[in-house]
């Protein structure tokens, strides 16, 4: 079976050229989170340890527009509205929170990745 990959630089990086992307890895150690239940990408709290880099939104739009947003590898679908059925929305600017579509259990790992277009050349 075939892989697909690409690579992606940090933005924090001045190597290289193409897309510049922010990735956030938070992973739940504290138990079962509750469907609905607000969670902060900068700043998690309690039962989650967060690695990567630190992403951040203007708004909803922002989000949305700019992000791909994983559940222990699977893509999920993102929205700025409730009642949607998507599987994550964005709730709010303090803290870029999130409201998740399903429980997240023990051990799961949310991935967030912010493109934004580099300035240079490939």
């Amino acid at each position: 079976m075939a892989e697909l990959g690409f690579s992606c630089k940090s933005t924090a990086s001045s190597e290289g050229s193409g897309v510049d992307v922010d990735r956030r890895v938070i992973r739940r150690i504290g138990g079962c989170f509750e469907a609905g239940t607000p969670l902060s990408l900068t700043s998690p709290g309690a039962g989650w340890v967060a690695t990567g880099d630190e992403v951040t939104y203007s708004g909803g739009t922002e989000f949305v527009n700019t992000s791909q947003v994983f559940h222990n590898g699977d893509i999920l679908l993102t929205t700025t509205a409730t009642g949607t059925g998507c599987d994550v929305e964005f709730l709010s600017v303090s803290g870029s929170t999130v409201g998740f579509g399903f429980n997240i259990d023990e051990n799961d790992i949310i991935q967030v990745w912010k493109f934004a277009a580099a300035s240079g050349t490939a």
